[in-house]
């Protein structure tokens, strides 16, 4: 687990603080780590892609200094929305190239 941000995982929620500060090159390893330690949430009912979509949006938004408060740390929730399904979809993968 990186030591650059903390997290922590509920039923239906993984909170990741200052979730900015992670590159999206260990986005994926985070993330098994995390599933392999904590595999009884639920969030895991996503797919690691769609999560990374989502804290690839965040990491942007911080980036760009939106709501910077807000968008230095990530929710990952399950269930999700069908609105932020899709919305976190189509914007990862736009953002994604341009995020560190």
């Amino acid at each position: 687990m990186s030591d650059k941000f903390t997290y922590s995982v509920s039923e239906n929620n993984i909170h990741l603080e200052y979730s900015f500060k992670v590159s999206k090159e260990d986005f994926e390893r985070e993330l098994t780590a995390m599933r392999v330690e904590h595999p009884e949430s639920r969030v895991w009912n996503r797919t690691i892609k769609s999560l990374m979509m989502e804290w690839a949006v965040h990491n942007a938004l911080h980036a760009l200094g939106f709501l910077r408060n807000r968008t230095s740390h990530t929710d990952l929730n399950w269930p999700q929305a069908w609105i932020f399904r899709v919305g976190y979809a189509i914007f990862g993968k736009l953002v994604w190239p341009f995020i560190k």
